[in-house]
């Protein structure tokens, strides 16, 4: 009986932590919205959605996309398009300085989108890095940065991991050993 509780206890456990998010999903999600990809924000926010995160803090994530979109049309000048996000993120944050600031700006005025002129964009030629430049990781903002130092502590707690994993399944091994051979000894007698 014992076993059977045991058992289902570490079962209910992982289902309900492995469907939790974690802090590196908020970071990439961040992330994202640092870097204005939006599409890949919403898919994060939506997996966030269907997963158990707390009600508050999914408003919270959700609230950020609108102030990152907002803010994005409103530095392109598209008044009318950003004002519909800061009227939601208004409604749900009314003490952020930010939102406050451009509510009560856009809010009095008549708005419209203007007219966005796209200069021709020169492609560049994907070339083989020297050999001098392999050396080197080119990082363009600290969200990079801190992404690539906590990918290679995951790396690193990782591979800790697997190595306190096998020490323990070789003293398991041992002790599982230790217990058989007493028993064959007992039952000899």
């Amino acid at each position: 009986m014992k076993k059977i509780s045991l058992i289902f206890l570490l079962f209910t456990a992982s289902v309900i932590f492995a469907d939790s998010v974690s802090e590196e999903d908020t970071f990439l999600y961040r992330y994202h919205l640092r870097e204005k990809k939006f599409t890949e924000a919403e898919d994060l926010l939506s997996k966030f959605q269907t997963s158990k995160i707390d009600q508050t803090k999914l408003e919270l994530l959700e609230t950020e996309l609108w102030i990152a979109k907002g803010e994005d049309l409103y530095s392109r000048k598209q008044f009318k398009s950003a004002f519909r996000f800061y009227n939601d993120a208004y409604v749900r944050w009314r003490t952020n300085p930010l939102i406050k600031d451009r509510y009560t700006e856009l809010s009095g005025k008549i708005l419209h989108d203007e007219e966005f002129v796209k200069l021709p964009i020169k492609l560049k030629t994907n070339r083989q890095p020297d050999e001098k430049e392999k050396e080197f990781i080119y990082l363009t903002s600290n969200a990079d940065i801190y992404f690539l130092m906590n990918h290679f502590r995951l790396e690193e707690l990782e591979k800790k991991a697997n190595i306190i994993y096998g020490i323990g399944g070789a003293i398991f091994a041992i002790l599982l050993i230790q217990v058989i051979i007493n028993l064959i000894l007992l039952i000899r007698k």
